[in-house]
């Protein structure tokens, strides 16, 4: 049973006569006619007794019209809400990042706002998985997938690292350009305990490379250890190629170059701001691809 064949029943019994009822709903009176008893035949019982002075329900009919009465007010009641429901929807955007995606953001935030007109964006600082179930975040961006098929992922680009050193370093260890491992080194690198970049801790393991001697668990902490001169470190190449004090030593890494996914609850995917956002960060990225892959590092000089 659906709607349709309920707006029937519920407009002949307003009306009382098929020719109103037919009025009523915009059809013929022969269409209606046929339509109504088509669905007494499907119920298997007479809905309305066709009389002189009109339609007159009978014990099924009786049954049935007040339900149809309850679901053309629930009709109208959703048809009174359909005009303002675009004014209640979702308007801020909350997207989970560290300090490198938020970087990759903010490098190009000029472009991103304009991409999501009418929308509001809140950068929530965090290393950690985010909670989608409690909707305390509508995205997070990560370079890795779900675990989980209640949240999706859309990957958006590829973010390379490498090696670099500060100027004056490099410069008072020249043997660094030709070996990694020398003694002299001295590398920085993240605390054990807040390891938040794995692949960079397994890439200076398989090469031997000594303990870091100084740590921390913020990439924008080690980048300006780095520059200060204390050491090598493995940084993002676009955020090391745009600090001036930095040298990069090995070039992108391709065993380092990770890709980029925006995760998102599939419920919350729906939401026009939520797909607003999304399609502004992939485009950010699409923008940033040369520079987050190390292949040039003026993305709008190459755009040009």
């Amino acid at each position: 049973m659906n709607w349709d064949d309920l707006k029937l029943i519920n407009a002949a019994a307003r009306m009382r006569s098929l020719s109103g009822a037919a009025k009523a709903l915009k059809l013929s009176q022969p269409q209606l006619s046929r339509r109504l008893k088509a669905f007494e035949d499907k119920v298997g019982a007479r809905l309305f007794d066709r009389t002189p002075t009109g339609l007159k329900p009978t014990e099924a009919g009786l049954r049935l019209i007040p339900l149809a009465e309850e679901m053309r007010k629930s009709a109208d009641a959703a048809n009174r809400v359909l005009p303002d429901l675009s004014g209640s929807a979702l308007k801020v955007v909350r997207v989970a990042v560290d300090e490198v995606r938020a970087r990759i953001l903010t490098d190009c935030f000029a472009d991103l706002c304009a991409l999501m007109p009418g929308v509001e964006l809140e950068i929530i600082s965090s290393h950690l998985h985010a909670d989608h179930q409690s909707r305390g975040i509508e995205l997070q961006i990560r370079n890795c997938l779900p675990e989980t098929d209640t949240l999706i992922s859309r990957k958006v680009g590829n973010v390379a690292y490498g090696v670099f050193g500060s100027r004056q370093y490099v410069e008072e260890n020249p043997d660094i350009l030709h070996d990694l491992r020398c003694a002299e080194c001295d590398w920085l690198g993240f605390a054990p305990d807040d390891l938040w970049y794995p692949a960079q801790a397994r890439w200076m393991e398989a090469r031997n490379i000594s303990r870091p001697r100084m740590r921390t668990n913020t990439m924008t902490t080690l980048m300006n250890m780095t520059a200060a001169g204390q050491g090598l470190a493995l940084l993002p190449v676009f955020m090391g190629d745009s600090h001036p004090s930095l040298v990069g030593i090995t070039g992108p890494l391709a065993e380092l170059t990770n890709p980029e996914h925006i995760i998102v609850h599939r419920d919350v995917r729906r939401e026009p701001a939520v797909q607003t956002a999304m399609n502004a960060i992939a485009r950010v990225y699409r923008l940033m691809g040369p520079r987050l892959t190390g292949t040039v590092h003026d993305v709008r000089q190459a755009a040009e």
